[in-house]
């Protein structure tokens, strides 16, 4: 069942790792450019500095580690993340009482992932909706699965 999940997003998968590492390094890259001596104290230096990278996480990453290393953190929490949603959706249709699935095409809109697909007499739908907390965590993609009996 996993081959066949990992199959269907495979293109969406490579998009997702592409678009995180361009926004990582283009915030590495702005965080670089920020002089301390445009600031007085070292508490507004320090918070310019975690916005520019995205939040406290990603001010950590990009703080102490080079674009080498960055790139390889990104695919690292891509691949959690694609991980995470591809065993979400098994556990989902397990609930279900699905144990196989055929092979699927995932049709997806530009603004992350929007699918729907037919499995057994289930359907399957993603959402991803834009999370994340003032202060707590950067920007990021939530995966919502839902599957209903049809």
């Amino acid at each position: 069942m996993l081959n066949q999940i990992n199959k269907a997003f495979a293109k969406l998968d490579a998009e997702m790792l592409e678009r995180q590492t361009a926004w990582a390094l283009e915030r590495y890259d702005a965080l670089q450019k920020i002089d301390r001596r445009d600031y007085d104290h070292y508490h507004l230096l320090l918070t310019a500095r975690i916005n520019t990278a995205g939040g406290k996480a990603w001010y950590r990453e990009m703080a102490y580690t080079n674009k080498i290393m960055l790139t390889e953190y990104v695919a690292k929490n891509v691949a959690k993340m694609i991980a995470n949603r591809n065993d979400r959706i098994v556990k989902a249709l397990n609930k279900k009482g699905v144990t196989e699935i055929p092979e699927f095409t995932l049709l997806h809109s530009s603004n992350g992932f929007e699918g729907a697909f037919k499995v057994a007499d289930c359907l399957v739908t993603i959402n991803t909706i834009l999370a994340g907390g003032y202060n707590i965590q950067c920007l990021h993609q939530r995966t919502l699965v839902k599957v209903k009996m049809i």
